[in-house]
């Protein structure tokens, strides 16, 4: 089993957008797998909630990174509800780790 990488870049069905530095804490953030919408591993591979409730954890969904998806979703985020963010304008790294890493370290608030 492959487990996710660090950080963890979760979504809800808005679009708001949450950083899991430690994706063994998933049960912590996440009630139940009802509770999770969407979310990619430091990769950028889609991760799924699993377990009951209480006892929630993340698994890859694939190996396959979907770069496309979630850089969509992180520049909507900026857009959207990165109000006061200085420039509302998400890292520009070229290579995907790197973005998913720049994103979790960067200062947001909404």
């Amino acid at each position: 089993m492959v487990y996710p990488a660090n950080p963890v870049l979760l979504f809800n069905e808005d679009g708001r957008m949450f950083i899991l530095h430690e994706p063994a804490l998933a049960n912590d953030l996440i009630e139940s797998e009802d509770e999770f919408y969407e979310g990619y591993d430091g990769r950028g591979c889609p991760v799924r909630a699993c377990g009951e409730p209480g006892e929630v954890y993340l698994t890859l969904v694939t190996t396959e990174p979907q770069e496309d998806r979630l850089r969509g979703l992180v520049d909507r985020y900026y857009t959207v509800f990165a109000a006061r963010h200085p420039t509302r304008i998400p890292p520009q790294e070229d290579d995907l780790a790197a973005f998913i890493r720049a994103v979790s370290e960067d200062w947001i608030e909404e």
